[in-house]
C-alpha cells in the first residue's frame, strides 16, 4: 500500500527529490491523478509503462509547470503556422488542454513510443504546478491506474493500485474537472482533435476559426490511436460489465444485482429494483457528471454487482467528452441483453 501525504513544503521537495532520482510519485492534477516521472529520465518512464501494464505503442503527456517552458520538450523553432495555433490556445493553460507537436531531442522515444511528436500540457492543479515549478525537467504522467481500468480522481483511489514501486501519493484532493484533458494536434495545414476532454470542442473550434464538424470530423480514429494516449478502443472499463441504460431493453435483463448510474434525478419507482443507485448531478449538470463520473463507477465496480448500467448525454459539450469515455468503458461489453454479459 502506498502511503497518502498531504501537499506540504516538505513534501513537494521530497517528491521532487524521489522523481529526480529516477522514481515514480503520483500526482493530483485537475483532471485526474497521474503516475508520474522525470521524462527526461527513460529508464524511470520504462518504469510508468511496467507498474501500469502500458502497451509500449501508447504514448505519454508530458506535463511542463508554464508555457515558458515549452522549448525544454517541443522543437525550436516551430513553424510559423503552429505557432499561430499555440497563440490561439496558449490561455488556456494552465488547464486541462494537451497540444501535440513536435518534439525536441531531450525527449526520450520511449515517451513518445517511437513517434516524431509529443503531447505536451500545463496543469491548473496548484500542487502539480508547484511540483513541476520545484523540478528543472518536465514530468511523464498517464493516470495512475492499471492500464484500461477507470481513472483515479481521488487520492484513495490510487492507494491499492499498485503492487509496489511508488513512493508516495500526493492528496490534492477531488480532481475538479474528472475526465482526462483534451487532445489536440497542431500541424502546419491545421490542428486535429485527437481526443474530447475538459475543453470542449466547440470552444476550440471557435478560437481556430474551423466549423464544428471540420474540427472534429478531423479525428481519424486509427491515426489519434498511434499519437494520443486514451484513445484504445477498450478502456476506462471496470471489472463488472457496465452498459448504456435504454428503456427499450431494460426489460432483457435477467434477475440480477444491477447497479444503476444516473446523470440526474428519477423518480424513487423508477430506480427501485436496482442493487445500488448513485446519481452524479442534482440537476443534469454535466460538468457535475464528468466531475463523479469515474468515482460512482469505481464504487459500483466494488459493490459485488453483476452489472451496471448507465446513463447517456447529448454528444456535446463535456458530454462529447463524457461519452468517449462510455463508448470505451462499456465496448468490451457489447451484448446488451446476453446472461453472459452478466458474469457466469
Amino acid at each position: 500500500m502506498t502511503p497518502i501525504s498531504s501537499p506540504t513544503d516538505e513534501i513537494i521537495e521530497q517528491a521532487a527529490h524521489w522523481l529526480g532520482s529516477g522514481k515514480l510519485v503520483i500526482i493530483p492534477t485537475e483532471t485526474v491523478y497521474g503516475l508520474a516521472a522525470n521524462a527526461f529520465d527513460p529508464d524511470a518512464v520504462s518504469k510508468i509503462f511496467f507498474t501500469k501494464g502500458r502497451p509500449a505503442n501508447n504514448p505519454l503527456i508530458v506535463h511542463i509547470a508554464s508555457i515558458d517552458r515549452l522549448s525544454q520538450v517541443a522543437a525550436t523553432p516551430l513553424p510559423s503556422s503552429i505557432e499561430r495555433q499555440i497563440d490561439s490556445v496558449s490561455d488556456l493553460w494552465p488547464g486541462p488542454l494537451t497540444v501535440v507537436l513536435p518534439r525536441s531531442a531531450k525527449i526520450p522515444d520511449i515517451v513518445t513510443a517511437g513517434q516524431s511528436t509529443v503531447a505536451i500540457r500545463v496543469p491548473s492543479h496548484p500542487v502539480a504546478l508547484k511540483l513541476l515549478a520545484r523540478c528543472d525537467f518536465p514530468i511523464a504522467a498517464p493516470s495512475a491506474n492499471r492500464s484500461n481500468y477507470v481513472s483515479p480522481t481521488r487520492a484513495a483511489h490510487c492507494e491499492h493500485a499498485f503492487e509496489g514501486g511508488i513512493e508516495m501519493i500526493i492528496d490534492g484532493g477531488e480532481c475538479e474537472i474528472g475526465v482526462e484533458s483534451t487532445i489536440v494536434s497542431l500541424e502546419e495545414n491545421g490542428p486535429r482533435l485527437l481526443r474530447p476532454g475538459g475543453v470542449t470542442a466547440e470552444q476550440l473550434a471557435r478560437r481556430f476559426s474551423m466549423s464544428l464538424d471540420q474540427f472534429t470530423r478531423s479525428c481519424d480514429e486509427k491515426h489519434a490511436l498511434l499519437e494520443a494516449p486514451g484513445m484504445m478502443p477498450a478502456h476506462y472499463s471496470p471489472r463488472t460489465p457496465i452498459q448504456i441504460y435504454s428503456e427499450s431493453s431494460s426489460h432483457l435483463y435477467p434477475p440480477s444485482r444491477i447497479g444503476r448510474i444516473l446523470f440526474r434525478p428519477v423518480r424513487t419507482a423508477d430506480s427501485i429494483r436496482y442493487a445500488k443507485v448513485e446519481t452524479l448531478s442534482s440537476d443534469g449538470n454535466l460538468s457535475d457528471v464528468a466531475k463523479n463520473l469515474f468515482a460512482a463507477i469505481r464504487r459500483m465496480d466494488d459493490a459485488g454487482l453483476d452489472l451496471i448500467l448507465i446513463d447517456e448525454c447529448e454528444r456535446e459539450g463535456v458530454g462529447r467528452a463524457i461519452m468517449d469515455r462510455l463508448d470505451r468503458a462499456t465496448s468490451s461489453y457489447p451484448c446488451i441483453g446476453n446472461t453472459q454479459a452478466i458474469g457466469e
